[in-house]
């Protein structure tokens, strides 16, 4: 492109068709494809390498999902509240396969920032990573508790093998639509209290 730029809107891209899938469909779609292959890598400096391939994350997203039914309902809001960690994506993808929405909350969050997130976000239930940078997360938790009365579940991260053996090999998993609601993302609220934006289960697979 040469000379100035003149104008700063894109046009869409309508060269090719939004297929209207789900995440769980396209997790499904991408082991049945790629099942060996690698899919997810956790590594780093005194951390203990894993790696799951397509076939290995479904599965456990699955098994994640039956654990989440055991306690929640399709369309009630689970929270997580924790750093980046393998965990984070397998309840992700396993909150999808549930039908139930993902809350994402920020691990820096004071204790006034994480009532507003969870009581405005109608948040059922909460996995909470115990500490973060030296801060106690479940003795916040415990003082924001009292002003959320919808909140009736805490899991605590670090017993993460606990909480996926709890859910039945038996139970099945629901439809899910793409119209239905995967995650409610806040805003930093660098002008005022974070605000949530709902984002559908729909997605456009590569």
């Amino acid at each position: 492109m040469s000379g100035p730029l003149a104008e700063s809107y894109w046009p869409a891209d309508q060269g090719e068709a939004i297929v209207e899938t789900t995440i769980g469909d396209a997790l499904h779609t991408a082991a049945a494809r790629w099942g060996g292959r690698v899919a997810l890598v956790a590594s780093g400096p005194g951390v203990r390498r894993r790696a799951w391939t397509f076939a290995e994350l479904e599965q456990s997203a699955e098994q994640v999902a039956r654990a989440v039914l055991q306690r929640f309902q399709p369309g009630e809001h689970l929270a997580v509240w924790a750093a980046n960690c393998p965990e984070w994506v397998l309840l992700e993808m396993g909150a999808a396969l549930a039908g139930v929405t993902v809350v994402t909350v920020n691990p820096a969050y004071r204790s006034a920032e994480l009532t507003h997130v969870l009581g405005q976000s109608k948040a059922s239930g909460i996995i909470v990573q115990p500490s973060y940078r030296g801060r106690d997360l479940l003795a916040v938790l415990a003082r924001s508790r009292p002003d959320l009365p919808a909140l009736r579940e805490v899991v605590d991260l670090w017993r993460w093998d606990e909480f996926v053996e709890s859910g039945s090999d038996q139970r099945r998993l629901p439809t899910v639509s793409p119209a239905d609601i995967a995650q409610i993302q806040y805003t930093s609220g660098t002008t005022g209290f974070p605000k949530g934006a709902q984002l559908s289960s729909a997605c456009r697979p590569c």
